[in-house]
């Protein structure tokens, strides 16, 4: 099983979890939509770890860095800072809007107990591999910069947060009936899976256009 397969079996399988918490635990519309919710978050936690390490050159297409050490380490610092700023209010508003569109109407809040708690830590351990196999594995660290991680979960999560949302007002239209919620669930994971392997496809199409020469040239210069 090469890394990329090992990334995505763990990602589908981690998406089926809410799959069998609604055909098999009674799980509600609004544990689903505070269990995606609850992913934007640890998808945030993670790109500031990716952010952190990030060592590509700043100027798209050059391999060499374009300012000192003391720079490139505070302008990571600097990003971090703004991305957890600007992600954590987008995370917050997204959560407003879980809570006060599905958890108004909602019987029960979301059942912890019941196997959310899990789901949410699989979703973490999902997360965590990628970063590992992926990000660290494959060095693609070395593919981008601070300032481009910073944007590279946006188009992910704003792609997932509408169709979530969108697919949660349908569900709710519709009765919450299980089929919908499967509907929901299964859009979701293979809209995930699609944007996981765009987004490793395109760095590792970027690590193959430098050679290992001009890396080396760039992380010694960054140290």
């Amino acid at each position: 099983m090469t890394r990329t397969s090992l990334t995505v079996a763990f990602l589908v399988a981690v998406n089926l979890i809410p799959l069998f918490g609604v055909l098999f635990l009674g799980w509600s519309l609004f544990s689903i939509m505070v269990l995606y919710w609850i992913e934007n978050g640890i998808i945030g936690l993670f790109n500031l770890a990716k952010i952190a390490l990030a060592a590509g050159p700043t100027i798209p297409g050059s391999s060499i860095p374009a300012r000192s050490s003391v720079g490139v380490v505070l302008g990571s610092v600097f990003t971090m800072i703004f991305f957890t700023i600007h992600y954590g209010l987008f995370w917050v508003v997204h959560g407003v809007f879980v809570f006060q569109l599905f958890g108004g109407s909602a019987s029960a809040g979301p059942d912890w107990s019941g196997g959310v708690t899990v789901a949410a830590l699989a979703l973490l351990l999902s997360h965590g591999v990628s970063f590992v196999v992926n990000f660290l594995g494959k060095r693609e660290y070395l593919a981008v910069s601070p300032q481009q991680q910073m944007g590279q979960p946006y188009g992910r999560v704003v792609v997932l947060h509408i169709t979530i949302l969108a697919g949660g007002f349908l569900v709710a239209m519709l009765g919450t009936p299980i089929a919908a919620l499967v509907v929901l669930i299964s859009l979701k994971t293979a809209i995930d899976v699609r944007a996981h392997l765009s987004e490793h496809r395109k760095a590792e199409q970027k690590l193959g256009e430098t050679s290992p020469n001009d890396w080396s040239s760039w992380t010694e210069t960054k140290r």
